[in-house]
């Protein structure tokens, strides 16, 4: 069985329009397979450093610890507005995330400084058993060094402003590298330029 989510992110996660597709209803399981689900999510995307700049309420440069851990996120209704029943039911359940922790090195936005750690989220991970991956995610690395576009939140960790634009792994001579999928070049001095508008 590989059910298939999809899950609408404003900005970087999650506020969902889900539905699920499992096999035929008269299939039985098999117990012995491994579980698998795919999210499938859509994010914002950018066209310019400039705008990725302006979203983001936090841009910093880090390393990403080895340790991290993977739960289940479960986000509140949103007030005053009904969801549709496969909606609410997939908000109830939860989303599966994976947290990092980024020990930041330089800051070109927010209210952190160096030698802080923020904590970011992914969606996907194993848990229970079960490996939920993200179509299109780009997980961070154990021990890499990242310049990251971040979205924060009050009560719980940041999520990339996407998982392909939100990221750029930094070189030995601090150049900044786009993933690929990701057109959009920018540089530390691009970014501390935009730092001082």
């Amino acid at each position: 069985m590989r059910p298939h989510l999809l899950v609408r992110a404003a900005g970087a996660l999650l506020m969902a329009a889900a539905a699920a597709a499992c096999s035929a209803a008269t299939e039985q399981p098999d117990t012995h397979a491994p579980q698998n689900v795919l999210y499938r999510a859509d994010y914002p995307s950018y066209t310019s450093d400039d705008q990725l700049f302006e979203r983001a309420s936090v841009v910093v440069q880090g390393r990403v610890e080895s340790a991290k851990k993977v739960v289940r996120l479960v986000q509140a209704a949103p007030r005053g507005q009904a969801l549709p029943a496969a909606v609410d039911a997939e908000r109830r359940e939860g989303m599966v995330v994976t947290v990092r922790t980024v020990t930041v090195s330089r800051v070109f936005k927010g209210d952190v400084k160096p030698g802080d750690v923020v904590q970011v989220k992914q969606l996907g991970g194993t848990l229970d058993g079960v490996t939920y991956t993200e179509e299109h995610g780009v997980p961070l690395l154990d021990n890499g060094q990242y310049t990251l576009f971040l979205e924060t939140y009050p009560d719980q960790p940041a999520s990339l402003l996407n998982p392909v634009q939100g990221q750029y792994l930094v070189d030995a001579g601090n150049g900044l590298h786009p993933l690929p999928g990701n057109e959009i070049a920018t540089s530390v001095n691009q970014l501390d330029r935009l730092a001082h508008k």
